[in-house]
């Protein structure tokens, strides 16, 4: 896996500078109006055009970088991948809502803390595990476009499991690409702009690069058009 390529092959389509504002504009929408429809429909968009990024990946396509149309069908592809995150993340919404509650109820921080302090390893545990598992059934889901894909547990972790280094390896990576792209944030303007293009096309490139190096005996042989 090659972090650096993930961050460069975005300049190596001539069409990077619209594509990447499109990309930007997207996700500053996506992000602010987030408790709206037209929020999630944003995010369904990038999350689809993501989808397209892993395939093209996969494929072995030269410029993986797609072009920003057929918008049905990203939001169509991205809506089911962001239906799956939040299935995934429940847990984690659920703790904060019931955290949140209990504070206006009880207003005891102390005793919320001491419970919070005492959930985070069953939280941190929660989440290494189910993230690589999230990232294999986009995987699948870019073969084949069900959103089954994304519910078949037990074979989303085997899977994970053992391409354990590799999964490793591609964990590593998203983080430091998360924290290099958190950094740029520290610049105004410039620097969100930049995040806001670069976040999905970096991070759909990483795990398509997961995708060709690991070993699924789950993979379709025949994908869905």
């Amino acid at each position: 896996m090659d972090i650096t390529h993930a961050f460069l092959y975005i300049f190596d389509d001539p069409d990077w500078m619209v594509k990447s504002l499109i990309t930007a504009v997207t996700a500053i929408v996506a992000t602010l109006l987030l408790p709206m429809l037209i929020g999630f429909v944003a995010w369904a968009a990038l999350l689809g055009y993501g989808v397209d990024i892993i395939r093209n990946v996969r494929d072995g396509k030269a410029r993986p970088l797609p072009e920003w149309e057929n918008y049905g069908d990203k939001i169509a592809k991205g809506g089911n991948v962001l239906v799956a995150i939040i299935v995934y993340n429940l847990p984690n919404l659920l703790l904060s809502f019931c955290l949140l509650t209990a504070q206006g109820v009880l207003g005891d921080t102390l005793g919320l803390l001491v419970t919070l302090f005492c959930l985070l390893p069953f939280l941190l545990v929660y989440n290494l595990m189910t993230w690589p598992m999230l990232v294999v059934g986009v995987i699948r889901f870019s073969d084949t476009y069900r959103t089954g894909e994304f519910f078949r547990f037990g074979d989303l972790f085997n899977t994970a499991r053992h391409n354990g280094s590799l999964t490793i390896q591609w964990m590593i990576f998203a983080w430091l690409a998360n924290l290099g792209l958190l950094f740029v944030n520290v610049f105004p303007v410039v620097g969100w702009l930049l995040s806001a293009a670069l976040t999905i096309p970096v991070q759909a490139h990483l795990i398509g690069q997961y995708a060709l190096a690991f070993h699924d005996d789950k993979a379709k042989p025949k994908r869905r058009s």
